[in-house]
C-alpha cells in the first residue's frame, strides 16, 4: 500500500466516522455554522444545508467519495489557473506552477471561487474568501512554493540548510517546498497556522542558515518602539522577537523581490532607523549638505551586481548586510556594521566579503574616476583606490602603514606606525559636538565631502583658524605645525598667506611626490591656485628628510625653485618662526 493511498483511506475513515482532527474545531478553517471561520462574502450567515455535525468541519476540504484528483480526497474542483510566480536575481530554485498540496490550498486562497463551491454538499451561502488571506493569482510577492529543495539547491545557494536534516518545516513526498511545509491547516497552535513558533525567526532559520545571523544586531536586538507606532513584523514587543518579519513578509510583500515590507529598500531600513526604534536618526543625516542620499536611488542595487560594472547608486544595503551587521568587529579591522558586505581590494579585485572598511568604500570610490571632483590637481587622478595605493610615493595610511617613519607633530596616540580608516575623515560632523547621541559613519555631514570636521578646499586666501582646518588638526597638532617646529614653513603659508592645506596636499595620496604633495591647479569654482614656474615646471622635489624644493608660481611668487628649509631660515618673503595663533 503506497503512502498516498494509505492517507486517502485514513481520511475516508475519519470522515465516515464524523471525527474532526483535534484542534480544527477552534480554528478559522472551521467553516461550519458553529465555527469562527469566514461565512458568506455575500452577507448570509447561512449554513442551513449543513447539520453542524463534526464531519462538517472536514467537508469544506475533503470528501470520501467522488473527490477531485487523488490527493487529499479534495472536495473542490481545481480550476485551471495560471499564476504569476516569484522572481529574484538571487533565486537558484526552479519554481513551478503551484502543484501538490499548495494547489489545494490555493483553491480557496487565490479567491477565485466561492468557499461553498464544493463537489459534494455545496453551500451556496459561502462566498469567496476575502481579506488578507487572499493571495490572488499573483504570487510574485509571496514566498516561493512548488520547487525542489534538494542538496544541489543548497549547494548552489549560500545560506540554505541541508534539506535532509529538516524536521519542521517538512518537504512533501516529492522533496518540494509547499504551503504545508510552513502551515498546518488543521491546527493553529502558532500564529497563522504555522508549524513552528515564528518568534526570534525560529521558523525561517530552519531552512535559511545565514552566516552570523543568530549573533547579529537585528536577531538579538531588544529595541522597542518609541511612541505609539508599533514595530514592523509579527507584532512581538522587540526587534529581536520579530526577527526576519521586521524586514520581510512571507505573503503580499510590498516589494516583491526578496519579499521586503516596504516598497523601497531604504524604506525598509528607515522605518526603524529614523529614531522611532533605533536610537539614531539616519533619515535626518541623509538630508545634510553632503550625504549618501539613499532615497535618491530606488531599487537599483542588486545582491548579484559587480561593483566594477554596476550603475551608479548608493543604497543602505550597499554598505550594510542586515543579516550580519553587529556592534563589534569580527576581525578587528572591519567595523561590525559592515560585516558580510562585499568590497573591492586595493588591487581592484572583487571581494565577496570585505575584510577592511576601505574595501567597502572602494566599491564606488575605487573603480573609476570621480565625476564630482572638488578640486583639480597636477596629477588629476580621482580614483581613491589609486590615490591610497601603498605603492605610491606617499599616501595617507589607510590600506597600509605610511612610508614616512618620521611623521612630524601627530596627536597622541597616533604614531608613524598607525593606520587610519576612511571614517577617520569621512564621518558625521556632529560626532565632535555630542556625547554619543549622533550616528557614526558617512551617512551625512554639513561639510563636503561628508567630512567629520571642516576642511576648506578653495584657492581663496583666508585667515587661518582652528575651525577652518579642524579635520587636519584632529590628527596633526596645530601648535607643532604652525609655531615653527616643523622644517617646512607651514606657518608662513597657512597663517601669513592664508593658503589652504589642500593647495599643496592631496589628502588621499600622491603617486609622484612625498608628503602627499600634489598641487591644486584650480578649485571647484574654477579659480586658479598653483601654476607653472617661469621655466614652465610644476613640480616638487624631495631633497632629503624634511627638505625639498618647489617649481611653481603661487601667491604672486615665482618658485623656480624655492628650497625648504632655506639655509638662512628665510624663504624669500616667507618668514619662519613662531607666531600667535587665533583661538580654537
Amino acid at each position: 500500500m503506497n503512502r498516498a493511498f494509505a492517507v486517502g483511506v485514513a481520511l475516508a475513515i475519519l470522515l465516515s466516522a464524523q471525527v474532526a482532527p483535534a484542534g480544527l474545531r477552534e480554528t478559522a478553517h472551521n467553516l461550519s455554522p458553529s465555527g469562527r471561520g469566514q461565512r458568506s462574502a455575500a452577507g448570509g450567515g447561512g449554513g442551513a444545508a449543513l447539520s453542524g455535525a463534526e464531519a462538517d468541519l472536514c467537508i469544506f476540504c475533503h470528501t470520501p467519495h467522488s473527490a477531485a484528483g487523488r490527493r487529499g480526497l479534495w472536495n473542490r474542483e481545481l480550476e485551471p489557473v495560471r499564476y504569476k510566480l516569484y522572481e529574484s536575481s538571487t533565486t537558484e530554485a526552479r519554481i513551478q506552477q503551484p502543484n501538490g498540496s499548495s494547489r489545494l490550498c490555493l483553491s480557496c486562497h487565490d479567491g477565485m471561487i466561492a468557499l461553498g463551491a464544493m463537489k459534494r454538499r455545496a453551500d451556496p451561502t459561502l462566498g469567496r474568501l476575502t481579506g488578507a488571506s487572499v493571495l490572488g493569482t499573483d504570487l510574485s510577492d509571496d514566498h516561493p512554493i512548488s520547487f525542489v529543495f534538494d542538496q544541489a539547491l543548497a549547494t548552489r545557494h549560500r545560506g540554505l540548510a541541508n534539506p535532509a536534516a529538516l524536521s519542521a518545516p517538512r518537504l512533501d513526498e516529492s522533496g518540494q517546498m509547499q504551503c504545508t511545509s510552513c502551515h498546518d491547516a488543521h491546527a493553529d497552535r502558532h500564529p497563522k497556522f504555522l508549524v513552528v513558533d515564528p518568534s526570534y525567526s525560529s521558523l525561517c532559520v530552519v531552512c535559511h542558515r545565514l552566516p552570523h545571523w543568530q549573533e547579529s544586531s537585528h536577531a538579538t536586538s531588544g529595541a522597542l518602539a518609541r511612541g505609539a507606532t508599533p514595530l514592523p513584523g509579527l507584532g512581538y514587543a522587540t526587534v529581536g522577537q520579530n526577527g526576519c518579519s521586521s524586514c520581510h513578509r512571507s505573503h503580499a510583500a510590498a516589494h516583491p523581490r526578496r519579499l521586503l515590507t516596504a516598497k523601497t529598500e531604504e524604506g525598509v531600513c528607515l522605518v526603524c532607523h529614523d529614531g522611532s526604534v533605533a536610537a539614531k536618526d539616519l533619515r535626518r543625516e541623509s538630508m545634510k549638505y553632503s550625504a549618501h542620499r539613499v532615497e535618491t536611488y530606488t531599487d537599483v542595487h542588486d545582491p548579484t551586481e559587480d561593483p566594477r560594472t554596476m550603475p551608479r547608486h548608493v543604497e543602505c544595503i550597499d554598505c550594510h548586510n542586515s543579516h550580519e551587521t553587529r556592534a563589534a568587529s569580527l576581525n578587528g579591522q572591519l567595523p561590525g556594521a559592515l560585516t558580510g558586505v562585499s568590497g573591492i581590494s586595493i588591487g581592484g579585485t572583487f571581494q565577496r566579503e570585505a575584510s577592511f572598511e576601505y574595501e567597502v568604500c572602494l566599491k564606488c570610490h575605487g573603480v573609476s574616476e570621480n565625476r564630482d571632483a572638488i578640486v583639480f590637481r597636477a596629477d588629476n587622478v580621482t580614483n581613491v583606490r589609486l590615490q591610497i595605493d601603498p605603492q605610491n610615493r606617499s599616501f595617507h595610511p589607510v590600506a597600509d602603514v605610511g612610508r614616512n617613519p618620521n611623521v612630524f607633530g601627530l596627536v597622541s596616540p597616533l604614531t608613524a606606525a598607525s593606520r587610519i580608516s576612511c571614517t577617520s575623515c569621512h564621518n558625521n560632523d556632529a560626532l565632535s559636538q555630542t556625547s554619543g547621541s549622533a550616528s557614526r559613519g558617512p551617512h551625512g555631514s554639513n561639510y563636503r565631502p561628508i567630512l567629520a570636521a571642516e576642511y576648506r578646499f578653495d584657492a581663496t586666501s583666508r585667515p587661518e583658524t582652528y575651525q577652518l582646518y579642524a579635520l587636519c588638526y584632529g590628527c596633526h597638532d596645530r601648535n607643532s605645525l604652525l609655531r615653527g617646529g616643523d622644517a617646512f614653513a607651514h606657518s608662513s603659508h597657512v597663517v601669513d598667506l592664508g593658503v589652504s592645506c589642500a593647495v599643496c596636499h592631496d589628502a588621499h595620496g600622491s603617486r609622484r611626490n612625498a608628503h602627499l604633495i600634489n598641487f591644486m591647479t584650480r578649485d571647484l569654482t574654477g579659480k586658479p591656485a598653483v601654476t607653472a614656474s617661469s621655466s614652465g615646471r610644476l613640480d616638487y622635489e624631495s631633497t632629503g628628510m624634511g627638505s625639498g624644493r618647489c617649481y611653481l608660481t603661487c601667491h604672486g611668487s615665482d618658485h623656480n625653485p624655492k628650497e625648504y628649509p632655506s639655509r638662512s631660515g628665510v624663504n624669500g618673503s616667507l618668514r619662519v618662526g613662531p607666531r600667535p595663533l587665533k583661538g580654537q
